[in-house]
């Protein structure tokens, strides 16, 4: 399990094995979103990295979670743009009512996973959407079957090996009520927090939507401390995957070839997989590598051999983590170092490291 002390070969050799299911997945995915022209490709390859390489249950609800969460946030965010375009007040407290909400259920671990994937999308589709509302919908559509074709293949690859034949999916059994101050305290903390991040994104020039994703996923940890350390370990990530970006670069432009780009791949992603399941309280940046690569090297020609899309997530890395640092050494709720989790608590950092 992701987080535990390495153990002797026997684990070792279920990581390699593992590995390399998650790697021939991506890669799988990678030829089936090029055959139907996806426009989201990557997405789709991401998904099927996340959903494969690293799971609190199993993989199976791991992707279906990721589904409903995702059409969940994307219906939200439409929503949100189609409907209230022009109140830009009222539309901020809405979303700051709903994210205070999907990360209370999260807290409660009720479908935690399912309310983490919801905040996310309500806020990237809302950007999405307020930036060109004409585009919503369509953007919506490609967005959704990006994440259901990534889930399917990782739904098929693990039943293809035979890794996981469990169904069934466990909801939660924390109690909703009465109101847990702590759970409603901290998602309130990430509720202010996002729409701060939201203005200063704006402000500096970066884009919103990923400043603000970092933002929650900082703040759904437990502690200042461990803040700190996801952020530094989401840095650590994209730079792994920038570096292994730029040596495909490299070899593609040599020889352009599609083979030799999906074996690039195969590779990356093998070792972002089998550091998640290997390198323990450092596993979070295997993870972040296997996210990030694909967004640099399946691209479109036009645009393969951008570092854009790391160069915008580091300095939403960057940003998320200034502002939810600050914020939560202000809130007097959160604590600064680790404290005694109530065991009704979901484990957040590491274990489930919600992406």
């Amino acid at each position: 399990m992701v987080g535990c002390a390495m153990k002797p070969t026997l684990d070792m050799s279920d990581a390699t094995r593992h590995a390399l299911q998650t790697a021939g997945a991506t890669v799988l995915c990678l030829v089936v979103a090029e055959w139907f022209g996806l426009e989201h490709a990557n997405l789709a390859v991401w998904t099927t990295f996340l959903v494969m390489a690293q799971y609190t249950f199993t993989a199976f609800q791991k992707g279906l979670e990721r589904v409903v969460g995702r059409g969940l946030g994307i219906l939200a965010g439409l929503v949100l743009t189609t409907w209230f375009h022009d109140t830009a007040v009222l539309t901020l407290v809405l979303i700051a009512v709903l994210l205070t909400t999907f990360f209370y259920l999260y807290f409660a671990g009720r479908l935690a996973y399912t309310f983490l994937q919801a905040g996310l999308y309500v806020v990237a589709m809302f950007q999405i959407g307020h930036a060109n509302p004409a585009a919503a919908v369509s953007a919506a559509q490609e967005l959704f079957a990006a994440v259901v074709l990534g889930v399917v293949v990782a739904a098929f690859v693990m039943w293809l090996f035979g890794a996981e034949r469990d169904i069934a999916i466990r909801f939660g059994e924390a109690p909703l009520w009465p109101i847990r101050a702590d759970w409603l305290s901290q998602s309130l903390m990430l509720a202010v927090t996002v729409l701060l991040t939201l203005l200063g994104a704006h402000a500096l020039g970066l884009p919103p939507e990923k400043a603000a994703i970092s933002v929650m996923l900082l703040t759904v940890t437990p502690h200042v401390q461990a803040m700190i350390l996801k952020g530094e370990l989401r840095i650590a990530g994209a730079l792994l995957a920038t570096a292994w970006a730029l040596g495909t670069f490299l070899l593609v432009r040599i020889l352009p070839h599609f083979v030799l780009l999906a074996g690039l791949l195969f590779l990356g992603q093998f070792v972002a997989a089998y550091l998640t399941r290997t390198a323990g309280k450092y596993a979070y940046a295997g993870l972040q590598m296997g996210l990030v690569l694909p967004m640099l090297v399946v691209a479109p020609p036009a645009e393969f051999g951008s570092f854009t899309p790391a160069v915008q997530r580091l300095g939403g890395i960057v940003l998320g983590l200034v502002a939810s640092v600050a914020v939560a050494g202000i809130w007097l709720r959160f604590p600064l170092a680790d404290i005694v989790v109530p065991a009704s608590q979901p484990p957040k950092f590491p274990g489930e490291m919600d992406m």
